[in-house]
């Protein structure tokens, strides 16, 4: 390419001096010719002016000689004054017949010097001139129709020279203007290649963004939005199905989006399964119309292609008209990650959330309480509450369950279900289990040096613990420390356990058991539990989930259930515990079904430390001296 334009302006520079030196010459001549007009002219105009001076007696050799000279020159084409000898047949016949009758005029001269009172040769002189004038015009027309004539045949020539190198000039710039245009087609091409994901043909998230910035530019009439969508869980195709089969779903799911794809309308790849798309829009149910119909296609490709099994696909959506900042591609491609993460973490029931301001907010508490929960712990932000659990039989108090709170800086008081899904999020729940834990067993100690009341106190522990190979011995260890007695200390944990590893778990509850912790399950019946479980699972407690009671005084249907549990767990030797009750109904429909604890509003609801330390003062059933032995080490 650099040598054609190198070959191109030589040309153009070799055509250019051609015509210089053409033009150039074309002035010089037209020049000399030019000069034939202004001496034939001398001619004419000096030898009237000699023969007026001869018939007033007065020699003129000087113009004699000047006239003789100019003929010479004229005649030879050089001489003294150098003049041109055109190769013209009338101009050369006018200049001999000028030659020939100066020849005349300069005889008559000398005539009429030698008898100079001889009118009749003075006479015969004025006539010689009369012709002689005639003659010297006809040379200096024909001198002039020459010089014209050779003008025109010059300018033509340098017309047609200036043609050949515009000519020339347009047929290179033309060739060269094709070869630039198909390197810039290329480049394109080559640019777009490199700009598109290896896999899904789709764009890069950096060519996306360069992209989608000049197409927003130059369409600003349109109404766009950005989608950042992803499948549920892709990690169980890939760890079912080989990763060739999750490419093909890749490969397959970026085909349909860019069918799908309008002019004005990028589609690109993030990483994984994560995509991005850009669309215009007329209303925002096109947009939801659209993808569904993309997404429905895919699920019917998994459904063939993946043994009858398919994903739901997460979709964040942000129109640009919803955003009121001014922000780049990157920071709008975040709010649309923002609505998919609410899709995907649950908080929306649609497959499909529209980003708007209360999705960034939700989203920045949730980081502020994912990185205030380091200091928390360190300043002790975190409560432990305490509610107690009640015995049926006796309505006295049995024991309770460690609740936790959060006082944030400000002095508000966060609810666990406002960070504890956070924190499970994050899978830093085991630190705050365990930061309780330690709570609960540094209030016993104190207790006990005081010499006061102590009850079991049920601990929660999240289903990560089960995941620490240390775990029991890590909690034994604070237990130990403490010189707590068997007894005092209940771990619960939910349903869900139960199914992540059964051996595992067995394992854990006999560790826990020899450890001096007694075993609960928390939150039976709210997931998909049996009681078969109790057969080889040897846990203290069921702690029956508050959905089993809310029909409890009307449907005989849930009456029947939940004495069938208590009454088949009550054979394993396990004592049941039901929450949330919340009316003395309930309360004596329970006791006639023989449940032993009761844990709800309808005696207490959850109380801080200090609440529940004088309400075991107040409501003691045994004496401090029983309680020491009890809990005698």
């Amino acid at each position: 390419m650099k040598k054609g334009w190198l070959y191109s302006l030589l040309g153009i520079f070799l055509c250019l001096l051609t015509l210089g030196g053409v033009t150039i010459n074309s002035i010089y001549r037209i020049q000399r010719h030019g000069s034939l007009i202004n001496y034939t002219g001398i001619v004419r105009g000096a030898s009237q002016k000699l023969i007026k001076m001869e018939l007033n007696d007065i020699q003129g050799d000087d113009l004699i000689l000047y006239i003789d000279e100019i003929l010479d020159s004229l005649t030879e084409g050089s001489g003294v004054y150098d003049l041109p000898l055109p190769d013209d047949e009338n101009y050369q016949s006018k200049l001999g017949k000028t030659k020939e009758a100066w020849e005349q005029i300069k005889k008559q001269i000398y005539i009429t010097r030698k008898d100079s009172g001889n009118m009749a040769a003075k006479n015969q002189l004025l006539q010689d001139s009369e012709q002689f004038f005639n003659t010297t015009n006809d040379m200096v027309f024909a001198a002039e129709s020459f010089t014209n004539q050779h003008a025109r045949r010059l300018m033509l020539l340098d017309i047609i020279m200036f043609a050949c190198v515009l000519a020339l000039w347009i047929f290179i710039f033309i060739t060269n203007i094709r070869k630039i245009l198909r390197l810039e087609t290329s480049n394109r091409e080559l640019k777009d290649t490199a700009g598109r994901d290896s896999l899904t043909r789709a764009y890069t998230l950096e060519y996306f963004i360069s992209q989608a910035q000049e197409l927003m530019k130059q369409q600003t009439e349109l109404n766009y939005a950005l989608f950042y969508v992803d499948f549920s869980d892709f990690k169980y195709i890939n760890d079912v199905f080989g990763y060739a089969r999750g490419d093909d779903m890749l490969r397959q799911y970026a085909a349909l989006l860019i069918e799908d794809k309008k002019a004005y309308e990028l589609v690109g790849r993030i990483n994984a399964d994560n995509f991005i798309i850009l669309r215009h829009y007329e209303n925002r149910t096109e947009l939801t119309k659209r993808q569904s119909a993309v997404d429905a296609r895919i699920r019917e490709y998994m459904r063939s292609h993946l043994e009858k099994q398919s994903l739901s696909i997460c979709c964040g959506i942000c129109c640009m008209e919803d955003v009121d900042e001014k922000l780049s591609l990157h920071e709008l491609l975040n709010r649309a990650n923002f609505a998919r993460k609410m899709v995907k973490d649950g908080h929306e029931l649609n497959n499909y959330c529209f980003y708007d301001e209360s999705i960034r907010q939700h989203l920045l508490e949730e980081k502020s309480i994912e990185s205030g929960m380091e200091e928390a712990l360190k300043n002790h932000q975190f409560l432990v509450y305490y509610q107690p659990k009640i015995d049926v039989q006796t309505g006295e108090i049995a024991g309770a369950e460690a609740l936790v709170r959060w006082r944030i800086k400000k002095g508000t008081l966060l609810m666990p279900d406002q960070f504890i899904p956070v924190f499970e999020k994050n899978r830093t729940i085991p630190l705050l289990d365990q930061y309780v834990f330690e709570c609960v067993c540094a209030w016993q100690r104190h207790l006990l040096d005081e010499g006061r009341m102590v009850l079991p106190v049920s601990v929660n522990v999240s289903r990560l613990q089960f995941c620490n190979a240390d775990f029991v011995e890590t909690y034994a260890a604070i237990k130990k420390r403490y010189q707590l007695p068997a007894g005092l200390l209940e771990i619960e944990f939910t349903e869900s356990v139960l199914y992540d590893n059964w051996e595992r778990l067995t394992s854990i509850v006999d560790e826990l058991h020899a450890a001096g912790f007694t075993c609960s399950i928390d939150d039976f019946g709210k997931g998909y539990s049996s009681l078969g479980m109790f057969k080889n699972l040897n846990v203290d407690v069921l702690k029956i989930d508050a959905l089993f009671f809310q029909q409890l005084e009307q449907e005989e249907k849930d009456q029947l259930l939940v004495n069938s549990i208590i009454q088949l767990v009550r054979q394993f030797g396990v004592k049941t515990v039901a929450e949330g009750i919340e009316t003395q109904k309930q309360v004596d429909m329970l006791k006639e079904m023989h449940c032993d604890y009761i844990q709800g509003y309808v005696y207490y609801k959850p109380l801080p430390q200090k609440g529940y330390e004088r309400l075991l003062l107040q409501s003691s059933p045994q004496t401090v001296k029983e309680i020491m032995e009890a809990c005698a080490i």
